[in-house]
């Protein structure tokens, strides 16, 4: 397991490099073996998958880089209180609806006349 975030964050721009890799190798290998993949189209897969590499890897960094970043934690945590509030006034409306329309529909108590 990694010491800190940015080792784990590093692992996991890794992994997804030598997963890249991998399929890359895997791909070449069954076009090979069909023998009806054109050069070009391969150099087109792998640049494709170079890119999106490169953008999990620029996500993962920014995100890493994003929750380490003291600012950015307390803009999180005004963020997730907002949330938190904006739910306990939603939930307290809902019941206050809801109290207020079994009040007026339900206030005798049940008995047939």
């Amino acid at each position: 397991m990694a010491e800190s975030s940015k080792e784990a964050w590093n692992q996991v721009g890794d992994k997804f490099g030598e997963w890249s890799r991998l399929l890359g190798e895997k791909y070449r290998k069954r076009g090979e073996e069909l023998g009806t993949t054109a050069e070009e189209d391969r150099k087109k897969l792998d640049d494709a998958i170079q890119t999106v590499t490169r953008q999990l890897d620029q996500a993962f960094t920014s995100l890493g880089e994003t929750l380490r970043d003291p600012e950015a934690k307390q803009n999180l945590k005004a963020a997730t209180k907002a949330f938190g509030d904006a739910l306990s006034t939603t939930f307290s409306e809902v019941g206050e609806q809801i109290r207020s329309k079994l009040g007026s529909s339900g206030s005798s108590s049940g008995k047939a006349e």
